[in-house]
C-alpha cells in the first residue's frame, strides 16, 4: 500500500487520498476545522469499554498468545490488549495506518485493505490466532466481501480460537416510541442506507446478518447479542429509576454519536447522493438536535 498517509481535503475535512481514490473507507481521518476524528474514536472506545463492563473481549481466553485486530483506528483496543497481555503478540490492521505514541513492543501495525484476502505472509506470517477482533468496519467492506472476510478470519484461528465482531446499526431507535417517521434521524438513516447500497456496502450488517455469515463459514459455538447503546441520560431500571452508570454513558454518547453521523455521511451523501455540503450539514444539525432530546429515549443498536 503506497502513499497511504497522503491526505486530500474534501469539504474542509482531511480524508485519506488512498481510500477516496479507490472508494474504500471515505471518512475524515484527522483534525481539521470543527471536526476531530481522533477524539471521537478515543471517546468511542472509552464509552464502549465502560458499556461492556470493562471487558476487551467476551470469549473466555485466559492466556492469549496471538491476537489480530481488523480496523484498529486510533489503536485504543489493540494497545490495551497488548498492555494487559504482555506475552501476547498483537497485530493491528487498518486502511489508514496511524502511527501510535508509546506503542507497546508486542504490538505490530500494518496498513491493509480489509477487502483483500488475508494471504500476505509478511503481515499474517501464518500464525494461528487465539482471537480475531473486528469492530465497526462495515462502511469500508464491500457487500460481496463479507462471506470471504468471515472465512478468512476463521482460517487464521487456532482450533480453540474465537472471532469477536461488533457493528453499529445506524438506524437509531426510540425506546419511548416518540421518534417521528418524518424526523431528521429517520431521513438521515434512509439517505445513509441508499448511499451505502450505491457504494456496494451493506448498511444493515448486525447480529443477524453476522450470525448467518458465521454459520455459513462453518463456525461453532456462535453467540449472538444485540446491545442498545443509550443516547442521553434517560436509561432507567425496572422500577423506572435512572441507572447512574448507564445515564453517564448515555450523556457521554450524545456528542460521540453526533460526530459519528457527521463522519459517516459527509462524503457518502455528497458523492453518492449528489447533496451539497451545506445540505448535509443542515441534515446533520437537525439530527443532532434530536439526539439531545431525552424524551425520545434514543439508543443505537449494535
Amino acid at each position: 500500500m503506497a502513499n497511504v498517509r497522503d491526505l486530500v481535503v474534501i469539504h474542509e475535512r482531511d480524508f485519506q487520498k488512498y481510500s477516496v481514490d479507490r472508494r474504500i473507507y471515505c471518512v475524515p481521518v484527522c483534525v481539521t476545522s470543527r471536526y476531530n476524528a481522533e477524539i471521537r474514536l478515543e471517546v468511542q472506545y472509552d464509552i464502549l469499554y465502560r458499556f461492556f463492563g470493562e471487558k476487551l473481549f467476551f470469549p473466555s481466553i485466559s492466556n492469549p498468545r496471538s491476537i489480530l485486530e481488523c480496523g484498529y483506528g486510533r489503536g485504543q483496543w489493540a494497545v490495551q490488549v497488548a498492555e494487559d497481555y504482555e506475552q501476547c503478540e498483537v497485530t493491528g490492521l487498518d486502511i489508514y495506518p496511524e502511527p501510535l505514541p508509546d506503542q507497546p513492543d508486542n504490538l505490530s501495525l500494518h496498513g491493509y485493505n480489509l477487502n483483500d484476502r488475508f494471504d500476505i505472509p509478511e503481515v499474517f506470517e501464518y500464525k494461528p490466532y487465539d482471537l480475531v477482533h473486528s469492530r465497526f468496519v462495515a462502511q469500508g467492506i464491500k457487500s460481496t466481501r463479507w462471506p470471504t472476510y468471515v472465512q478468512d478470519m476463521k482460517r487464521l484461528l487456532k482450533p480453540t480460537g474465537w472471532v469477536q465482531m461488533v457493528e453499529y446499526y445506524l438506524n437509531i431507535q426510540s425506546n419511548s416510541g416518540r421518534l417521528d417517521m418524518n424526523s431528521a434521524l429517520r431521513t438521515w438513516w434512509e439517505k445513509y442506507a441508499e448511499a451505502m447500497e450505491r457504494s456496494r456496502r451493506d448498511p444493515r450488517v448486525g447480529p443477524q446478518r453476522l450470525g448467518r455469515l458465521l454459520v455459513d463459514a462453518g463456525y461453532k459455538y456462535i453467540n449472538l447479542n444485540t446491545f442498545q447503546l443509550p443516547i442521553g441520560g434517560w436509561r432507567s431500571d425496572f422500577n423506572h429509576a435512572i441507572e447512574p452508570h448507564m445515564a453517564r454513558i448515555g450523556r457521554d454518547s450524545v456528542d460521540m454519536v453526533s460526530e459519528l453521523l457527521e463522519s459517516a455521511s459527509l462524503w457518502l451523501f455528497t458523492d453518492r447522493l449528489g447533496m451539497s455540503a451545506a445540505e448535509v450539514e443542515t441534515l446533520n444539525n437537525e439530527a443532532k438536535m434530536e439526539l439531545r432530546d431525552t424524551t425520545l429515549q434514543l439508543y443505537l443498536p449494535m
